[in-house]
């Protein structure tokens, strides 16, 4: 009778890790969609920079990221099969460097810089492979970049593509190491094309 607990224990156990692990990439997006609002902040930042604080958004986002990101953060942007860049990249980074600051900077800049008013990431069919203390996680991504009234560019810009995170255990939380996307496509909308539909 104990062993029948104790397997359903740690079934149990292995279900809310799984849970656990698989709600990275949904706050992940959350926290980018923060920085998809951060309209206020001042793009062409230092990857260091710690100009855009005082915004609310900008903090928030930040913030979700230090709790879903590993110390030794690094993304990789895959398009067509090329690796594009690594940001942070490893080989590169400094020991005194902020990972995860460098990150949020990156993506505040790439936002501001595409004058965007706001970002909505949709994550789907998620599905992950765990071990003792590492796993593997794929989702599929959905985003929409809305252009703000200033951008030369109307509507949305869209992209599809498939997230593929490395997840660790680190001072007993699961992070994400290594987050790699492989876009499959980019494709814009304009408001022209937007109203015709409607």
């Amino acid at each position: 009778m104990s062993e029948n607990k104790e397997i359903k224990k740690a079934a149990l156990i292995s279900e809310i890790t799984r849970r656990e692990i698989e709600s990275l990439p949904v706050a992940y997006a959350y926290a980018t969609d923060c920085l998809g609002r951060a309209v206020e902040t001042v793009g062409n930042q230092p990857l260091e920079s710690t100009f855009n604080m005082d915004n609310s958004f900008f903090a928030e986002g930040l913030s979700l990221y230090r709790k879903i990101f590993s110390k030794e953060f690094s993304f990789e942007l895959v398009v067509e099969g090329r690796q594009i860049e690594v940001v942070p990249d490893p080989k590169n980074l400094k020991e005194t460097e902020d990972a995860i600051l460098v990150w949020t900077n990156y993506v505040n800049n790439a936002f501001r810089k595409g004058l965007y008013k706001s970002t909505q990431h949709h994550i789907g069919s998620v599905t992950s492979s765990i071990e003792e203390n590492s796993a593997i996680v794929q989702s599929y991504l959905i985003a929409t970049h809305v252009y703000s009234e200033v951008a030369p560019d109307t509507g949305v810009s869209m992209t599809w593509g498939t997230y593929t995170d490395e997840v660790i255990l680190e001072e007993e939380s699961w992070v994400i190491k290594n987050r790699r996307l492989d876009v499959i496509s980019t494709n814009p909308i304009s408001a022209v094309a937007k109203l015709a539909v409607e």
